[in-house]
């Protein structure tokens, strides 16, 4: 992708999170299809933690050389930060907050060749790292779709 397209996907995805989640019923919000799946409302959180994260990463990538990223167990913050009785609409205004950020970073970032370096990924460019989170992001967006439908 190219840096403007990439740079408006990540500023919009809250907005796109947000129409999916608005007017859901609370019952519809903390369903979980089975044990150890995540609800809406989990999903929800998990791309607030996301958000936050990889903005570290990204400002990494942009402010140092070569950096190597702390790993993020996503499920354990999930867990541990008990999204389950969370309050979706103050997730996405965290969610946007990190992402302004970001989107800020990206659109002051001269050289999107810098490389990081993920465990268990290897080493990207900022822009790389950056097209990963919008899959990433893609990815959760469908996966709550999917949780909508199975509500009906």
């Amino acid at each position: 992708m190219e840096r403007l397209p990439i740079i408006e996907t990540l500023k919009y995805l809250p907005d796109a999170i947000e129409a999916e989640v608005a007017g859901l019923p609370e019952s519809v919000l903390r369903y979980r299809p089975d044990e150890g799946d995540w609800s809406i409302i989990e999903v929800v959180g998990h791309l607030r933690d996301a958000a936050e994260v990889w903005h570290g990463r990204l400002y990494q990538v942009w402010s140092q050389t070569d950096p190597l990223f702390v790993s993020f167990d996503g499920e354990a913050y999930v867990r541990d930060r008990g999204y389950q009785a969370a309050v979706a609409l103050d997730l996405i205004a965290e969610m946007r907050r990190f992402r302004l950020r970001t989107v800020d970073l990206l659109s002051e970032a001269v050289d999107w060749t810098r490389i990081g370096r993920q465990p268990g990924v290897g080493r990207r460019s900022l822009r790389q790292f950056a097209e990963y989170v919008i899959g990433h992001d893609s990815d959760h967006l469908a996966q709550i779709r999917t949780l909508k439908l199975a509500q009906g």
